[in-house]
């Protein structure tokens, strides 16, 4: 029974997500990519046939080891217009799911948008990886901090052991750190404009979304009312009718 219990727990995460452009979700073991093509099982009939698909008709793979393969880099939305042909924007996709559907420089800003580019910007400029994390990327956030940390540390390391014991190595060491802690800071500044906008547009998607499920229709009325005397007078308007 154990036996049966771990073979089934390890059938449910050995699984593969194929999701392709028409945002259709495939639950697969993949068994081979070539360039032009994906080979899968189906993963409630892994004794049957092997399908195979185009490469050019899937969006992301998710492994099952967590690590995601996104197939339409050539195929990135490139403004608004492009919204409501892009069928397969889920709500659930992480950052580093969507990240690369979106190219960042015809961002937009919208009324709406959750973040602002350049507050993040220069949130990062003060405290390197607050951008981030005001666009609520905190894991990204974190790394971001304890690089910048860690060469700060070794900047002030290396400057100690000069000022103390005339270490020469530690002179190249401190420029080294100091240069680099220079260059990864203005990365991090420009990075956290580019999240705050790859988040807006993904944020604008969605709400195009919910906007063109909106179905308003109008159709001609045709009532009576009441009058005083206790006669009806016809009375003609207009009917809105709102579903979503």
């Amino acid at each position: 029974m154990v036996a049966l219990l771990l073979t089934a727990t390890g059938q449910i995460v050995a699984q593969d997500i194929i999701t392709l452009k028409d945002g259709t979700d495939i639950k697969a073991k993949i068994l081979e990519i070539t360039p032009t093509e994906l080979k899968y099982k189906k993963y409630n009939n892994l004794e049957g046939p092997t399908i195979t698909i185009l490469k050019s008709q899937v969006l992301i793979v998710r492994y099952e080891n967590g690590e995601n393969e996104v197939f339409n880099d050539s195929q990135k939305n490139t403004n608004n217009n492009d919204i409501h042909n892009s069928s397969y924007i889920h709500d659930y996709m992480k950052y580093s799911e969507y990240k690369n559907l979106y190219d960042k420089n015809k961002y937009i800003r919208q009324i709406g948008d959750p973040y602002s580019p350049s507050g993040c910007g220069w949130a990062s400029f003060f405290i390197p990886g607050l951008g981030q994390a005001i666009a609520d990327e905190w894991g990204r956030a974190a790394w971001i901090f304890i690089v910048n940390v860690g060469l700060g540390a070794v900047s002030v390391r290396a400057a100690y052991n000069y000022a103390y014991y005339g270490d020469n190595t530690s002179t190249l060491l401190l420029v080294a750190s100091s240069f680099g802690r220079l260059v990864f800071d203005i990365w991090s500044i420009v990075d956290a404009v580019n999240v705050a906008k790859i988040k807006n547009m993904h944020s604008q998607e969605l709400r195009a979304r919910q906007t063109s499920s909106l179905n308003i229709s109008m159709t001609p009325y045709l009532g009576f009312a009441s009058c005083k005397d206790n006669s009806k007078q016809p009375v003609t308007g207009l009917s809105f009718n709102l579903s979503f």
